[in-house]
Formats: C-alpha cells, sequence, structure tokens
C-alpha cells in the first residue's frame, strides 16, 4: 500500500536539552537524533508535519539549519521547508513541475 504521506529532512543545530522537549511531539517514527543532528525519514499516513517542523524552528540553536520535504502522495505535490532558529518558511510545488525540470537530466 502506497504511503498517504512521506517526509524527508535534517535539521542541524539542535541542542540534546531542545531535542528532549521536543522528542514527545515528534510524529515521525523514522526520527533519529545524534550529535545535534536531527534525521527525519517518514512514510505513512496522514500526520501534522507543519506544526512539527515550526516547533523544531523555534529549538534551534542560533546558526542552526535545516530542511525538510513534505510529499502528499494524494495531492501529489511537494512542500519544501527551510528551516533556522524562529523561521520556518515554505514553497509548495506539483510534483510533475518538479519532475519536468530533471527530465533532461540523463541526456546530458
Amino acid at each position: 500500500m502506497k504511503p498517504d504521506l512521506r517526509v524527508y529532512g535534517q535539521a542541524r543545530g539542535l541542542s540534546p536539552e531542545a531535542w528532549a522537549g521536543l522528542a514527545a511531539a515528534c510524529p515521525f517514527e523514522g526520527a533519529a537524533y545524534a550529535d545535534g543532528v536531527l534525521e527525519i525519514e517518514y512514510e505513512g499516513r496522514f500526520l501534522d508535519a507543519d506544526s512539527f517542523l515550526e516547533a523544531l524552528c523555534d529549538a534551534l540553536s542560533p546558526g542552526g539549519s535545516g530542511h525538510a520535504d513534505v510529499i502528499d502522495n494524494d495531492a501529489w505535490t511537494i512542500t519544501r521547508y527551510g528551516l533556522s532558529p524562529g523561521r520556518c518558511t515554505s514553497q509548495t510545488f506539483g510534483i510533475d513541475d518538479v519532475l519536468e525540470n530533471t527530465k533532461s537530466e540523463g541526456n546530458i
């Protein structure tokens, strides 16, 4: 069965104390934290990715950064998030629009 939602990302600059405060609220089963870096890998049912990513931005240390791609298989969209301390930006694209730009890359 195809997952409804896929999320892949990474955030750097997350202190152990900040992660301890976020860990219980992390909806991504495949999230792994080590040495100030949070790796996110999730494939499954819909969940509230936006709220967690915003909380993650609020928890990043100065100089921290990251990104996340949230792929909605039903709407066939990808939302790319830019993560920085206290600021979470996002932009949504149709997956076909993103793939269209890479179709000729194999022909170079």
